[in-house]
Formats: C-alpha cells, sequence, structure tokens
C-alpha cells in the first residue's frame, strides 16, 4: 500500500503541475497581448498641444502597443477623396481653390505631407498625415481651410503585432474589432 500510495500521490501532483503550468500559460498570454493592445484615435487638428495654430490630419496611438495602421480614407460631406489637392477642391469655392493653388505654387502655403501607403505607430505616439502651419503671410488662406475643416472626416483600419484588428468610421466613431483590414484602392487617401 506505501508504494501505491506514493505513487499516486506523485501522479496527482503530476497532473497537478501541468494543470497549473498550463493555466498560467493562458494567463500570460492574455496578460501579453494587454500590454500590446493599440487604441488609435485619428482626426483633424487646428492646433498643436503647445498652443501653434495648425492644420492637420493626426494619427494618435493612445495604446501601449504598436498599430500597424492600413487603411486610410478621407471625405468632404460624404464624399471620398484621395490626396490634399482633392480634398480642398472639394471643401472651397473654386476661386478659393485657384488663390490656394496659386498661394502653393508661390510657397506662401505649404503642405507637410506623409506619403506612406502604411503607418506603424508605436503606442503613445502621433503620426501626421498632413500639415499646415499658420504663419503671416499665409493666414488668409490657412483661415479658408480652417473655416471648412468641420465638413472633413476621417475612416481608418489599424491592427495589433497578433493580427487583431479595428475600424473606425468616422472622427467621433469607437474602434470596431472585425476580421481583417481591407484597403479600398480607388477611396485611399495619400496626401
Amino acid at each position: 500500500w506505501l508504494e501505491l500510495g506514493i505513487a499516486l500521490t506523485a501522479l496527482v501532483t503530476s497532473i497537478s503541475s501541468i494543470v497549473i503550468a498550463v493555466h498560467h500559460g493562458a494567463i500570460m498570454e492574455r496578460l501579453v497581448q494587454a500590454n500590446s493592445l493599440p487604441y488609435m484615435q485619428g482626426g483633424f487638428s487646428t492646433v498643436t498641444p503647445e498652443g501653434v495654430p495648425v492644420l492637420s490630419l493626426d494619427l494618435l496611438n493612445r495604446g501601449v502597443g504598436p498599430a500597424h495602421e492600413q487603411s486610410l480614407r478621407v471625405k468632404v460631406e460624404g464624399r471620398y477623396v484621395k490626396s490634399v489637392t482633392e480634398l480642398i477642391a472639394a471643401s472651397l469655392e473654386p476661386q478659393q481653390v485657384a488663390e490656394i493653388e496659386k498661394a502653393r505654387q508661390e510657397q506662401i502655403l505649404n503642405i507637410n505631407k506623409n506619403n506612406v501607403r502604411h503607418r506603424f505607430i508605436p503606442g503613445g505616439e502621433l503620426q501626421s498625415v498632413f500639415r499646415v502651419a499658420k504663419t503671416p503671410e499665409n493666414a488668409r488662406y490657412w483661415q479658408m481651410l480652417d473655416a471648412v475643416q468641420p465638413k472633413w472626416d476621417v475612416e481608418y483600419c489599424y491592427c495589433s503585432v497578433f493580427k487583431e484588428c479595428w475600424q473606425v468610421s468616422g472622427v467621433w466613431e469607437e474602434p470596431k474589432p472585425i476580421e481583417h483590414c481591407v484597403r479600398d484602392e480607388p477611396r485611399e487617401f495619400m496626401p
């Protein structure tokens, strides 16, 4: 009986150790995913955190893990635009568009653009898609754009390093989990 008791005790100890190890592994996997979760916010801004007037489209990862932005679409009053030039043309009257284009050619109004196809944004970091700094020389044109900025909206899709993906369908929308991101090439925004 003694040998059988020792064998059963060893068997119960071994099984318990395996169950505890499997449970611990599952908890650690969830912890790693929680520590790698991105949370993207995107939208248009008229000022930097330091208070400098800048009209921009930015993507901010408020999560702790990196976000891989795979799709970005911009709309003006519900109509998709593919570039900053199209954004301006869809937002303003034709004579205003001509004035702004002339100011851009004369380098009075400079638009800094981030023309990458996909953005990889670390946790807690910001990526600018485009940015127009307000200067005394371009203030009139900048104000034209600032006045129509409420007509603009943005949609984007991003994934975590674990291939968990989220779709955001507007500036004021919360990320919704989806199976995977799909690029809509005819509507993708490339500033």
